[in-house]
């Protein structure tokens, strides 16, 4: 890999890729942009196998791979390392400001600009899934979903049990969760839930973009329409993917 800075004049270019959002996947060693209309890709760095978590923030993907948390151009897949001793982390998403890392029963909060972090209040141990809804931090623990705040650590405990759930993502005031073999839709402050279908089953990898859930499932990208269900595969040879989000 190439190092870069994130100087003003690259932050434009990304500014210009996310115009019209775009998917990002890590699939083997490749950083892939994906466009979420036919699931055309475009490779645009190497050297990231064994990445496992990404997410993005402010215009910028960044990703946990072994020990390091990386920032990286999404117009070229150029990246710079930021903080270490990420190792053994869970769980990624991010807020229009800030990432959200959960490691060893903590969540931290860290600042995407450096990467320099600090521990969000709360006992987080048996944390499964992250995410960022509604203006707050979604977290699957121990099969219960909580909307937390960030800031003080109060949470909300929604109502139903969450066990088997294998991805879960958010968009604006939307909350989506694959449990079991289902997708479901879930208000992230009253926990009342809507299913979208079956047949995600072993799903891992999900995001939302142009208004569409995005999953990959065996190996193949799939369109869902969050309002009526119908669904649409789109592009294959997705078997080797680890992390996935949107920008």
């Amino acid at each position: 890999m190439k190092l870069f800075l994130l100087t003003t004049a690259v932050l434009a270019v990304a500014a210009g890729t996310a115009a019209g959002e775009w998917l990002y996947a890590i699939d083997g060693d490749g950083l892939y942009e994906v466009d979420p209309y036919d699931g055309t890709w475009n490779l645009l760095s190497e050297s990231w196998d064994g990445t496992y978590l990404l997410t993005s923030c402010d215009g910028v993907l960044y990703a946990v791979q072994g020990d390091m948390l990386y920032a990286a151009d999404p117009g070229s897949g150029e990246w710079t390392g930021l903080t270490s001793s990420w190792q053994g982390s869970s769980a990624i998403t991010a807020s229009p400001d800030y990432i959200y890392i959960c490691q060893d029963g903590i969540i931290y909060e860290v600042d995407p600009a450096d990467g320099d972090w600090e521990a969000i209040p709360g006992d987080y141990a048996g944390t499964q899934l992250l995410a960022w809804a509604d203006g707050s931090l979604m977290v699957l623990q121990n099969d219960i979903l909580y909307n937390t705040d960030p800031v003080t650590g109060d949470f909300i405990e929604l109502p139903s049990s969450y066990s088997g759930s294998t991805a879960m993502t958010g968009d604006g005031n939307d909350l989506y969760v694959v449990q079991g073999d289902v997708l479901y839709w879930v208000d992230p402050f009253t926990g009342d839930y809507e299913s979208l279908g079956g047949g995600y089953g072993g799903v891992t990898e999900m995001a939302v973009a142009e208004g569409y859930i995005f999953t990959i499932w065996e190996g193949s990208l799939w369109k869902t329409h969050p309002d009526t269900a119908e669904y649409e595969s789109l592009t294959s040879g997705w078997d080797g993917a680890t992390a996935f989000c949107s920008l």
